[in-house]
């Protein structure tokens, strides 16, 4: 049996990561899941969350805004993120501005659109996103 899987992280810009991992941990529609080496194949959508693999037995955490994950056959995972980001690519001060800004315009929701609040909570949470792996990481000062 295989001990690693490919993982393969993209955004719609760039190849993030491709390499040979032992597990990866994804935020799911239906919630948190695992991929082992020799999963099944399937194909799901992702939310905000947290990803985490595990390469050479050292754990990496990566601050994901949603898209689609497809397990191939034995496992290897393709993850395609509308964005995503390592806690060395974070600004903290940024992601809590961000944050306050959206709450501040969700206060203010009968006075949105459909789109407009869609948009703002879409907002909230990749901020809360952001600063959740801040806080995983201790960068959250």
């Amino acid at each position: 049996m295989r001990k690693t899987l490919l993982l393969r992280l993209m955004t719609p810009y760039t190849l993030v990561k491709e390499g040979q991992v032992e597990s990866v941990s994804l935020p799911g529609e239906a919630g948190e899941f695992g991929v082992l080496p020799g999963h099944t194949k399937f194909i799901t959508t992702l939310t905000p969350g947290i990803l985490r693999y595990v390469e050479g037995g050292q754990a990496v955490q990566v601050a994901l805004s949603g898209g689609f994950a497809e397990v191939h056959e034995g496992g290897d995972l393709t993850v395609l993120a509308d964005s995503l980001e390592k806690a060395d690519q974070l600004d903290v001060v940024r992601a809590r501005l961000a944050r306050d800004q959206a709450a501040e315009a969700l206060r203010k929701r009968a006075e949105l659109d459909a789109k407009e609040l869609r948009r703002w909570e879409v907002r909230l949470l990749r901020a809360e996103n952001r600063l959740r792996l801040a806080k995983l990481e201790g960068l959250d000062g």
